[in-house]
Formats: C-alpha cells, sequence, structure tokens
C-alpha cells in the first residue's frame, strides 16, 4: 500500500473560544529546568513549596515586571522571482521585561545563568500561567538564553534599572502551541524568589546568615528558627544558641566539619522561606 501523507499544516480553523482570555498584564516569570510540566493540581502552598523544591524540580520566579516588550518573532516574506510574495521565515523573538527597581543580586545571578537552556513559563495578574501545550501538559517556552541589562545608577532623567529578556528557541511554536491555564489562587503572592546567603564565621564558633551580595545581616530574622531545628538545617554541628545580644549564633561544630546551611527544601520543612546557601 502506498505511504499516504497529511497536509497538517494546511488547515485553517478560525473559529475562536466562547469565553475569550483576557489576556492581562505579565507580572512575573517562572524559570524552570527543561522538561518540567506545571503541576496539574496546583495549590498556593504546593506552588510556594515547589519554589524551595530541590533541583531539577524548583521554580525559579523573577519578579515584578511592569513593562513588556517584544522583539521579533515576526514573518519575514518576500518574492519569488515573477511569482507572489510568500512567507520565507519567522524572525527569532526575544521578550524583555522591566523590573519594577534594580535588584543588584539578581542581576548577578541572571549574569552567572545566561547561555543555558531553560523554559519560562509567564504570570499575568489575573493569575493565568501562560505556557506551550505538549501532549497533555503546559510546558514553558523553550529559551537559548536568559539575560539581564543594567543601569546600576540613577540618570539625570531615569532611575536605576533592571530587565531580564528570554530568547525563544522557537518563535513559530510559541505560537502554535500557545496555551494558559487560569488558577483559582493568588498565584503572584505563592511565588518566592530565593535570595544567595552565607554563613560567615565571625569568631570561634560564631557564626552569622548574611546576605551574599551586599552582606545584610539576616540572622536575628532566622536564627531562632535555625537554633530550635539546628540539626535538621545545618550540616557539621550537633548544637546551636543565638546570643540575641550580639544577634549571634554559636554553632558546636562536629570533628573536621565546617558547618553550612542545608538545602533550601530542608529549610522550607523546618520554616525557613527564602534563602538558599
Amino acid at each position: 500500500m502506498r505511504n499516504i501523507r497529511n497536509c497538517k499544516r494546511g488547515l485553517l480553523n478560525t473559529g475562536k473560544s466562547q469565553c475569550p482570555l483576557d489576556l492581562s498584564h505579565i507580572v512575573a516569570a517562572i524559570v524552570v529546568e527543561v522538561g518540567m510540566n506545571w503541576p496539574t493540581d496546583a495549590t498556593a502552598s504546593s506552588i510556594r513549596e515547589a519554589c524551595h523544591a530541590d533541583r531539577p524540580n524548583r521554580l525559579m520566579p523573577i519578579m515584578t515586571f511592569v513593562e513588556y516588550a517584544k522583539e521579533g518573532g515576526e514573518a519575514q516574506a518576500s518574492g519569488q522571482g515573477w511569482g507572489g510574495v510568500q512567507v520565507n521565515s519567522i524572525s527569532a523573538r526575544t521578550d524583555t521585561f522591566t523590573l519594577d527597581k534594580y535588584y543588584p543580586d539578581l542581576a548577578a545571578s541572571l549574569s552567572k545563568a545566561m547561555n543555558l537552556p531553560f523554559e519560562v513559563f509567564y504570570v499575568d495578574e489575573n493569575d493565568v500561567v501562560y505556557g506551550r501545550r505538549v501532549g497533555d501538559n503546559l510546558r514553558g517556552f523553550p529559551i537559548t538564553t536568559l539575560y539581564g541589562n543594567a543601569t546600576p545608577h540613577p540618570t539625570s532623567s531615569n532611575p536605576a534599572t533592571l530587565t531580564v529578556s528570554f530568547a525563544f528557541k522557537n518563535a513559530r511554536d510559541a505560537v502554535e502551541e500557545f496555551d494558559f491555564v487560569e488558577l483559582d489562587f493568588n498565584v503572584n503572592d505563592a511565588l518566592m524568589s530565593l535570595t544567595e546567603v552565607e554563613l560567615v564565621n565571625t569568631g570561634t564558633n560564631k557564626y552569622k546568615i548574611v546576605e551574599k551580595v551586599g552582606g545584610l545581616d539576616l540572622t536575628s530574622k532566622y536564627a531562632a528558627v535555625i537554633t530550635t531545628n539546628a540539626t535538621s538545617v545545618l550540616s557539621g554541628i550537633s548544637a546551636a544558641t543565638y546570643d540575641d545580644a550580639t544577634e549571634t549564633m554559636t554553632l558546636t561544630v562536629s570533628n573536621g566539619a565546617t558547618p553550612a546551611l542545608k538545602a533550601p527544601s530542608a529549610l522550607y520543612d523546618a520554616g525557613i522561606e527564602g534563602i538558599t546557601p
């Protein structure tokens, strides 16, 4: 029997949903490792937990956006000899978002991660998550790179600014496979970005928790929970106490060990949110 083919792209359907999507401003992007599906049973608590999950299952939100600009993704057309104009390609597409202010720690992290493959979901102010339909799953848009562009200091007419750009792997797929899920909870409140911190030795068995960029002292914020759950959230120690007067932790260090904070998933289980070693 002869092989039979179908012209899949030869079908044109011009109908519209009976309840059209009310497109709204994108306020956040959620970066994920390649191949991660949006959870079908998502809740506010499960999304918050996923923001602290071990890789490669972590949601990595970037927020809050105040402006969107698209570059490229348009059809390229030209005439062929004496024939009519035809589309010959689709230009590459890059989406650029302006954040509400300049964040030096985020700018540093974006610089480190550029040219790594990721996928990205968009979230709007109506709690709609956008991506692409792959089988029965919602997946993020594949990107070849993400990068930040910063104006780290104010000028005479503008404040310091930071933009983040997502370069799409395939602009055509992003249109043809575009899909979304509308959530029944405030996903933007559930999202949490992780700030990188360090456990700093300030003396004999004396330690503080500080932000890696800028050195902001976070010890007083987290010490009570850490000392209550010392061995669950710290490796290389057997006990911990906290001196409120000096805002310093004293750690009983195991022989030959170097104390360290455990993964964000372990910190989250103990009630510590928003930081990562």
